[in-house]
């Protein structure tokens, strides 16, 4: 069955209300667990960009920006190219990247997640944001011509691959929609998406030609080198501990020895975002997990016929995931998403079980590939809210803390175009992506403890159990 990709956070809120309706006792458990961070033991940390140096001094400056990852690094490169001169830090808790930005999939998709392959306001709204977001990925490309560093950019499309036959009548319907307002997607049948992606797994597919595939931590390279080209000041191991707000915003880093004084801050921390006291009841810290395997052979690769070499991911609640990186590589994630009480961003789960049903769901899909191993299981962190939409604007009562959040999975071209937006707004110049639903409104409430952890527990076994049936 077709289902939104908005729905688990929906399902599990109401899940969760639903208990608190009924009065059933669960213990109540005040606040957020702790902050911490578990290391970046992904396939893409093998390429980390040079540390950044700990703050070791008091400043101020016109802009500070909290999280070294995609958002933070795309707002910097930003603001220092349409201001210079402007004083610009980033200040992040660990090294840049280490977060989301250095742990994906390594897919790079247009639109945002409530739009994938699903009109969720209008169609007029749903080219909107595919046309912003199509011409979002050329700063990838002038990324690679300012800096010169690559980052195994491929931007040749991808399929989203349809699983149960009964859903091809939704998606014959919405490529037509899709294509009545010039969204070049093509429908595959069944014996062509066999021949594209090497599998005989799904009834069909969707190719789009803009999007593609990227090395996460590549990207984070080149970003930092072009932040730190155009005056940004990076600095690393420096997490910030406390916010005091005000016409002049007042940072406290760690210990609480060195202050920054900014008359602007961008939270760039998407997930971790509640731990700085904002957002807490408005985006949620989801665990999801990826695998890649060692380069295949020539062999495999002939088996297993994955001509096209197109990434793909699937119409499966607890979607699957694949690239086929240029050396050869399968990445390949899904099929799990964790969340942990109290907003937990430890992860807390069973790794290699989780990488045994990956390994297991690639070798069905290419049952050429049984005894392959994977070289590298990691965890991620996705930043979701209660609609699954991301959202870019300003708040605080100063209207001077600027924010983009809640990508839900499709982050890796969002992030990099909200850093671009933030520096619009920021300059107090316009930006298109401020006509979309996605910008400057109020993420919808979610339920706290312990019915978030209840509702979240309920919708995934759902999902589950549907996925399997």
């Amino acid at each position: 069955m077709k289902h939104s990709r908005r729905s688990f956070l929906k399902m599990a809120a109401l899940s969760g209300g639903a208990v608190a309706a009924a009065g059933i006792g669960i213990p109540y458990v005040l606040g957020e667990s702790a902050l911490a961070f578990d290391p970046n033991d992904s396939y893409w940390a093998l390429e980390s960009p040079l540390t950044s140096p700990p703050l070791r001094e008091d400043l101020t400056v016109d802009v500070a920006i909290i999280g070294g990852g995609y958002t933070g690094l795309s707002s910097a490169w930003h603001l220092a190219r349409r201001s210079p001169g402007l004083g610009i830090v980033l200040l992040e808790a660990r090294q840049a990247g280490h977060g989301a930005s250095g742990r994906h999939g390594g897919m790079v998709l247009p639109q945002t997640g409530v739009e994938s392959f699903e009109v969720a306001h209008d169609l007029e709204t749903h080219k909107l944001v595919y046309d912003l977001t199509v011409n979002g990925m050329k700063t990838l490309q002038k990324l690679i011509r300012e800096t010169g560093v690559e980052f195994d950019l491929q931007l040749d499309g991808y399929v989203h691959a349809v699983y149960d036959e009964e859903d091809l009548p939704y998606y014959e319907e919405y490529v037509e929609e899709a294509n009545s307002v010039g969204i070049p997607l093509e429908l595959m049948d069944e014996e062509e998406t066999a021949r594209e992606l090497g599998t005989d797994m799904f009834a069909g597919g969707v190719y789009d030609p803009n999007g593609g595939s990227v090395h996460a931590m590549k990207l984070v390279k080149a970003l930092k080198t072009a932040a730190e080209g155009a005056g940004v000041r990076i600095f690393g191991d420096s997490p910030v501990a406390h916010i005091e707000e005000g016409e002049t915003i007042v940072l406290r880093i760690g210990d609480g020895n060195h202050t920054v004084r900014a008359k602007a801050i961008v939270l760039a921390t998407n997930a971790y975002t509640s731990k700085l006291g904002y957002f807490t009841s408005r985006v949620m810290p989801v665990h999801a997990q990826m695998a890649v395997t060692p380069p295949l052979t020539g062999r495999q690769l002939a088996e297993i016929a994955w001509r096209s070499r197109l990434p793909f991911f699937d119409s499966r609640n607890a979607l699957f995931h694949l690239v086929l990186t240029p050396d050869s590589r399968i990445v390949i994630g899904g099929g799990s998403a964790e969340y942990f009480f109290g907003n937990d961003v430890r992860y807390r789960g069973n790794l290699p079980a989780i990488g045994d049903m990956m390994r297991k769901e690639l070798v069905r899909m290419y049952p050429a590939l049984c005894g392959i191993r994977f070289e590298y299981v990691w965890n991620g962190l996705l930043g979701m809210s209660f609609d699954g939409a991301p959202s870019v604007g300003v708040t605080g009562k100063h209207r001077n803390i600027y924010y983009g959040l809640a990508y839900s999975g499709q982050g890796v071209n969002l992030s990099i175009l909200f850093g671009e937006v933030i520096a619009a707004l920021h300059q107090g110049e316009e930006h298109p992506w401020m006509e979309t639903p996605y910008a400057g409104g109020s993420f919808p409430y979610i339920p706290p403890e312990p019915f978030r952890w209840l509702g979240a527990q309920v919708a995934l076994k759902y999902y589950d159990w549907e996925d399997k049936r």
